[in-house]
């Protein structure tokens, strides 16, 4: 940017200078254009328009020499000559200003032409300036959306290694939640269970307790009989050896009656004995305690 500011400024600067000549070139076309064409004058150079004024004025001082004498009106026909070659040394003199002007108007255009290429040359190193710069801009850029595009790709990759980690994650979730709701379901069994287990625990200590309280009257029941059965049970072993002990006494007693009557029958003598072995007998039947 720098460099077009200084173009800018310097094309600006030329064409000032260049402003005061413009009426000077205008001039010397138009002067030009109109001494051209009755003089059949072509554009040569300097030189060749100074030979052909020398021709031109050779041949009107013959022409003069030629034309004097012949009349007394030949002071006039001088001035009118010298008029002529007045007019024509003026038409000549025009032709040289005007082939002066066009030289100078050239020169100032050769000068603008040598400006203007030289602002063109300028500017054209400012472009290639700023070509380069944008040529290398472009190398960076291209280099820069290389990186990009690998950046792209490895982002791409990046994106897709993600979604198939997600696609995998939502499986898992899917799972463990079949997993959690499977669990949840086993917990409501669980819990309905452990609380059907509760009210049957509940039942069943109430059960226990009724059970206990009837093992616990059947004891007592049970040690009240079996006091009442030994109690019973002594008295029956009681009874059976009284009984025995009665039918001892009685097989004694009838032995005695049968050896008494035979001794009776039989000896005398021996009657004093028997009497003394029935009385020992009674003795044993009165009391409380039993032999066996």
């Amino acid at each position: 940017m720098p460099i077009l500011d200084g173009l800018c400024q310097y094309r600006s600067k030329f064409y000032l200078n260049c402003i005061p000549m413009y009426p000077l070139i205008i001039f010397a076309a138009c002067a030009t254009l109109a001494f051209s064409h009755p003089s059949k004058w072509q554009d040569s150079d300097y030189q060749g328009s100074e030979s052909n004024n020398h021709q031109d004025n050779s041949n009107a001082g013959g022409h003069n020499g030629i034309k004097q004498g012949y009349s007394a009106g030949s002071g006039l026909r001088n001035i009118a000559q010298g008029s002529a070659e007045q007019a024509h040394n003026a038409v000549q003199n025009q032709l040289v200003a005007a082939h002066q002007a066009a030289f100078m108007a050239k020169n100032t255009l050769a000068q603008a032409a040598a400006g203007a290429a030289a602002t063109a040359q300028a500017a054209l190193a400012g472009k290639q300036v700023l070509l380069q710069g944008l040529e290398q801009q472009y190398r960076d850029a291209k280099v820069a959306l290389q990186g990009e595009q690998q950046q792209l790709q490895q982002a791409q990759r990046a994106a897709s290694a993600a979604e198939q980690t997600a696609i995998q994650a939502r499986q898992h979730v899917n799972i463990l939640t079949s997993a959690v709701n499977a669990a949840q379901a086993t917990s409501d069994h669980a819990n309905q269970a452990q609380s059907e287990a509760a009210g049957e625990l509940a039942a069943q200590v109430a059960m226990v307790g009724t059970a206990k309280q009837r093992l616990d009257a059947l004891l007592e029941q049970l040690h009240g009989a079996r006091i009442d059965f030994d109690a019973t049970q002594a008295a029956a072993q009681k009874a059976q050896a009284a009984a025995q002990l009665a039918q001892s006494n009685a097989a004694e007693a009838a032995s005695s009656a049968a050896a008494l009557g035979y001794s009776q029958g039989g000896h005398q003598g021996g009657g004093g004995g028997g009497d003394d072995g029935t009385k020992q007998n009674v003795a044993v039947s009165d009391g409380d305690d039993y032999n066996y």
